[in-house]
């Protein structure tokens, strides 16, 4: 493949991420997003270590093995999703770069995914309860499988080995569009997780406007305000790369 027509390709890819903005420049969004992801770490930490009483894979309290769930699924899947998504818009890295800044979040991601849902699931093997019975518990699953899928895909098409430049070029829309739509399922998934057990606690006696019904709710609005972001984030002007004298598609 001669450097002219990886050049061309290049150059396609490039005008196909632009039409995909909104004609607004994502820096400052991205800004936002950053500072939201942290707020909702620190509240979701907050609620499961001085309300909750902490966290263990193994303890007496079973209810310390469940904290374990919305810690990683908030600061892992969530946020390390949302930064990988927005990986491509908050600085101006060379794409290769970038490119595996995406990669390896979104790796991270999955894989805290995946230890949040085992969690859950023994939390309710140790207590008694039975598993996949809520609405929130079926989109966690299906969240957590298309996310594996999109990850495996993109992984294959643009890393390693790599799709050739058509199916790179033609797969890029839909591998971003899909991206989004399973972020979003995310995000939806977890708002019906924080009412799920919020709900709980307050019919096992919880304050209903007590500081930690409040705090949950805070923390619920902070992620989905940390979507939102993102989503714009996504869908606007990245800042220009710098310029490769030696650009190789990966």
């Amino acid at each position: 493949m001669s450097l002219r027509f990886e050049e061309r390709v290049r150059r396609k890819e490039k005008r196909r991420e632009e039409r995909m903005g909104l004609g607004v420049a994502a820096l400052p969004l991205t800004f936002v997003a950053h500072v939201l992801a942290v707020v909702a770490s620190i509240l979701v930490v907050v609620w499961t270590v001085n309300f909750r009483g902490g966290l263990a894979f193994d303890s007496p309290n079973k209810s310390l093995i469940f904290n374990i769930h919305p810690v990683l699924i908030v600061i892992g899947l969530i946020v390390h999703g949302g930064e990988a998504i927005i990986s491509y818009k908050a600085l101006p890295l060379k794409k290769e770069v970038k490119k595996l800044i995406h990669l390896v979040f979104h790796a991270i991601a999955l894989g805290a995914g995946i230890v949040g849902i085992y969690a859950a699931f023994k939390y309710h093997n140790e207590s008694g309860i039975a598993n996949l019975y809520s609405l929130h518990s079926w989109l966690g699953i299906g969240v957590i499988v298309l996310y594996a899928i999109q990850w495996i895909y993109g992984f294959v098409i643009f890393f390693y080995p790599g799709g050739s430049p058509a199916i790179r070029r033609e797969s890029l829309p839909w591998h971003a569009l899909f991206g989004l739509f399973v972020f979003v399922l995310a995000i939806g998934t977890a708002s019906l997780g924080f009412l799920e057990k919020l709900t709980f606690l307050e019919n096992s006696g919880l304050a209903k406007y007590g500081s930690e019904a409040l705090l949950v709710n805070f923390t619920a609005i902070t992620t989905i305000l940390f979507g939102v972001f993102v989503v714009f984030s996504a869908l606007a002007d990245a800042p220009p790369a710098p310029a490769a004298d030696d650009y190789a598609p990966i």
